[in-house]
């Protein structure tokens, strides 16, 4: 799981280059709770933004659906950065 986790982590890098400053991500599991949480900045403001997400375990059983919340996940990730982005170049202008 967590190469999964590191290859999307290093595809969203790539494409978000040009305003990442930093990225981190980390998966956790305890207590039938899967827990997603991961922060950037962007070079143009460098403040750190976090978020947290927390799934039930029992709605991920299997390796096929817990890929599936990840992927979820990052798909929200990708949201939260093109907002960030979004909100500082209307600030620019």
């Amino acid at each position: 799981m967590q190469a999964y986790v590191d290859g999307l982590s290093s595809t969203l890098i790539e494409r978000y280059k040009l305003y990442l400053q930093t990225f981190l991500v980390d998966l956790w599991s305890e207590r039938g709770l899967i827990e997603f949480r991961f922060g950037y900045s962007l070079r143009r403001d460098s403040k750190l933004h976090t978020r947290t997400f927390k799934v039930g375990a029992q709605e991920a059983l299997t390796t096929v659906e817990r890929l599936a919340v990840v992927d979820a996940m990052f798909a929200e990730i990708e949201d939260h950065i093109d907002e960030t982005i979004s909100a500082t170049l209307v600030e620019l202008n």
